[in-house]
């Protein structure tokens, strides 16, 4: 009976292996199961003991796996491939809000407490310190933290 517990083993590894490369879910499922059923003949026919064993050298060589997938497998022309390695071109780069603090501007849409507000020309995203602020209200930047602009109306 043991053979066949080996065999569950190799099947359920090779298969988890197979639905990295070819992601569809149903490889992954049948490692899984295979796995599974391997750890439950293991505990039926040998024992608890033999059963934890298994399932905790199942584990701790998914938990290895795992991190030696997460490593190395950026660095192959596979992942290479499947990592995306640039920005896309349409993206601005983040810009510095901190000068936009104290200044005036309008709201352009309802401010719910967030919308779009135009402040010295540029139109961003906000958030009122507030209750709701409806659009053409006057409105003045009190704190900026990152890209977060809080505004009260004037």
């Amino acid at each position: 009976m043991w053979e066949w517990i080996v065999l569950l083993l190799v099947v359920g590894l090779v298969l988890v292996i197979v639905e990295v490369f070819l992601p569809s879910g149903l490889f992954g499922v049948a490692g899984a199961l295979c796995l599974v059923v391997a750890i439950t003949m293991t505990y039926s026919d040998y024992g608890v003991a033999a059963g934890t064993w298994l399932l905790g050298g199942v584990i701790m060589a998914i938990l290895v796996g795992l991190v030696l997938w997460i490593k190395f497998f950026p660095k192959t022309p596979t992942g290479r491939r499947m990592m995306l390695d640039q920005t896309s071109g349409n993206i601005e780069p983040e810009r510095d809000f901190e000068a936009l603090l104290q200044k005036r501007g309008v709201a352009r849409s309802h401010l719910r407490p967030s919308g779009i507000a135009e402040i010295e020309g540029r139109r961003v995203d906000v958030v009122s310190e507030g209750g709701m602020i409806p659009p053409d209200t006057n409105i003045q930047v009190v704190a900026v933290d990152g890209t977060r602009i809080v505004v009260r109306r004037v």
